[in-house]
């Protein structure tokens, strides 16, 4: 008898595994065919657009550029030309050099947009962007991927039941997914990220075991490097993997000089090219920092300022608001960490003291880590939940995987000293059971809700509505023509749905007639302005004050509801010569939508009207 229950328990051990591995499958293909399915509504950031539109353009040849302007780094550009080819030196408008963005996240997404090319028009009847769908499809495979490396991280940490715990929270965490639907690079980085803190563990191991680190040191310099190249906000984590190696590693000086020798060649390259086209290393990017902490106003402002008569640095008062942003952050970690009940209690583990070496130690290197994000995170900027749910200068994400399978291990601990039956299975793992539910409770409360309300859309309607309704934006760019631009408070989205040449709406009026000056003499004129619910659904009460950012634009705020009160076309028209001013754009045009009246688009010469008999656009 006693034979026959010896044999069996392995095969039961397998089969029980064999049955959780089935489950955790199945859990992974609804997850991902619920979030790039059926509540997928397309790209949901404009950093995520405007990394899109670079990515087509390296997929069409084009190199790493843009057609998603923005007038100070256009301006930028414009100087740094004439620098080097001399004052007659002229910048086209309608494609220009990208510095502001770090490129391996367009690089990577630019692969299936290039496989896929025939996707890149839009179908009269369909509503989500097919390449919306191959770039959020990119981003979760690397999510999947990530869950993998971290699985044999955690249990090569501590065990495999830690390890698998992790890998399921790191499923059901709704941040992570609404990231990968975002068009933002965060789970490129969070690949990247796994796999360089799976080198430094091994380091760590090796050095604790007295044998080489140099190898596992520059595997994790060379996917620091990367992250670098995918936001350039990271060197400010790999700041922090300096501190750490300076202070722990034997061999310091060597390892120091690796870590740093190849980061920087691998970021040197962008910051040459950057440097070619702006006169500094940073490109665009020099501005974000004007725009953060040390800044006098936000990134909208800064970057629609074509001479930065705006903005600028401001370090009035910056000791309290560096503290005041940071205990900010630290009050929303649980948030930051999306929801996942076990990561926070990362930093009680510290309390413990863990009997392996390695393991002990490498939780300081993930604090150290953690603490200069932190730094850069207060420095740069980064909104609150309640503001941006998917930030895009959120780098807490990346630490979620670690600080939950250190969260567990020290719940296991405490959990082990309670008095309860641990022969019993599922009283013995209480504490990981708790941790799922409590992590996965508000996602499960909230779907029944959410399939519900998706029964009852339509498929067409399935968009970013208001600002963002891919079929309507391009209905309005191909009324104009190809060598010709686009003005709007949205250009990520007019550029990447309509594929056309945009800039961002200007400071004001003289600035616009600059730029549709220089575009006339290039042969590229700016020709036409289309306004979303982004600005038009502003507050007039805040539009009309004169330090509004939109103030030099509330004749059109204040034409949209005017005009609007027309039931016909001609109706519309005598109200658009009523509120007519001097503005270049006059004639409004209305491209019909089963939505409503979303955008204002006006041009510079009159259009054919729409036909009345036609049916609204999809």
């Amino acid at each position: 008898m006693a034979t026959t229950e010896i044999a069996a328990a392995p095969q039961e051990l397998d089969a029980g595994m064999m049955v959780r591995r089935a489950l955790f499958l199945v859990l992974l293909v609804g997850l991902t065919l619920y979030y790039l399915g059926l509540d997928f509504k397309g790209l949901s950031t404009p950093k995520g657009m405007e990394q899109a539109v670079i990515s087509r353009e390296i997929a069409k040849g084009n190199g790493f550029t843009t057609i998603a302007q923005k007038p100070l780094a256009w301006m930028q550009i414009q100087k740094q030309e004439k620098t080097r080819k001399g004052p007659s030196a002229q910048l086209d408008l309608l494609n220009t050099p990208e510095t502001y963005h770090s490129p391996l996240g367009p690089l990577i997404n630019s692969l299936p947009l290039g496989l896929a090319k025939g996707t890149w028009s839009l179908g009269d009847k369909q509503a989500v962007y097919t390449p919306d769908l191959l770039i959020a499809g990119t981003s979760m495979v690397l999510l999947l991927a990530s869950i993998g490396i971290t699985y044999l991280l955690v249990s090569r940490i501590f065990d495999a039941k830690i390890g698998g715990v992790t890998a399921l929270l790191m499923l059901l965490c709704e941040l992570l997914w609404r990231f990968a639907q975002s068009g933002l690079p965060q789970m490129l980085m969070l690949f990247l990220f796994s796999f360089g803190t799976y080198f430094l563990y091994k380091a760590i191991e090796n050095e604790a075991q007295g044998r080489g680190t140099l190898l596992w040191i520059a595997l994790t310099a060379g996917f620091f490097g990367l992250l670098a190249l995918s936001h350039w906000l990271t060197l400010w984590i790999f700041l922090g993997l300096m501190v750490f190696v300076a202070l722990y590693f034997s061999k310091r000086v060597i390892l120091l000089a690796v870590l740093i020798g190849i980061v920087g060649l691998i970021t040197g390259v962008w910051g040459y090219l950057n440097y070619q086209h702006t006169g500094n290393p940073l490109g665009a990017g020099l501005y974000a920092f004007y725009s953060g902490l040390g800044g006098s106003g936000s990134e909208e402002i800064l970057f629609r300022d074509l001479e930065q008569s705006v903005g600028g640095l401001n370090f009035q008062g910056f000791l309290r608001k560096f503290v005041s942003n940071a205990l900010a952050q630290i009050g929303s970690l649980y948030g930051y960490l999306g929801g996942v009940v076990a990561a926070p209690l990362f930093f009680l583990s510290l309390l413990h003291p863990f009997r392996r070496k390695e393991i002990a130690d490498f939780r300081w290197a993930i604090l150290i880590m953690w603490s200069c994000g932190v730094i850069g995170m207060t420095l740069y900027g980064i909104k609150p939940l309640t503001e941006n749910q998917t930030h895009e200068n959120n780098l807490h994400l990346l630490f979620i995987p670690l600080m939950a399978g250190y969260g567990l291990a020290f719940l296991s601990v405490l959990w082990n000293r309670l008095n309860v039956p641990l022969e019993i299975p599922a009283i013995r793992n209480g504490h990981f059971i708790l941790a799922i539910l409590v992590s996965a409770l508000p996602f499960l409360l909230n779907l029944p809700p959410r399939l519900v309300d998706l029964n009852r859309v339509d498929k067409e309607f399935r968009v970013q509505y208001p600002n963002y309704v891919p079929r309507l934006i391009k209905d309005y760019a191909d009324k104009i023509p190809a060598n010709e631009l686009i003005v709007s408070d949205i250009p990520w989205a007019v550029s990447w749905y309509g594929n056309r040449s945009t800039f961002w709406l200007p400071k004001d009026q003289g600035q616009l007639s600059r730029l549709m000056v220089m575009g006339k003499d290039k042969g590229t004129p700016i020709s036409a302005i289309l306004l979303s619910p982004l600005m038009l659904w502003s507050p007039l009460s805040q539009t009309t004050q004169p330090r509004s950012e939109y103030f030099d634009w509330r004749q059109y705020l204040l034409a949209y509801p005017v005009i609007g009160l027309g039931k016909t076309d001609p109706e519309k028209a005598a109200l658009q010569e009523i509120v007519k001013s001097e503005l270049p754009f006059t004639n409004y045009y209305d491209a019909g939508s089963p939505f409503g009246r979303l955008y204002l688009f006006m041009t510079e010469t009159k259009l054919p009207p729409r036909d009345p008999a036609a049916p609204a656009a999809k």
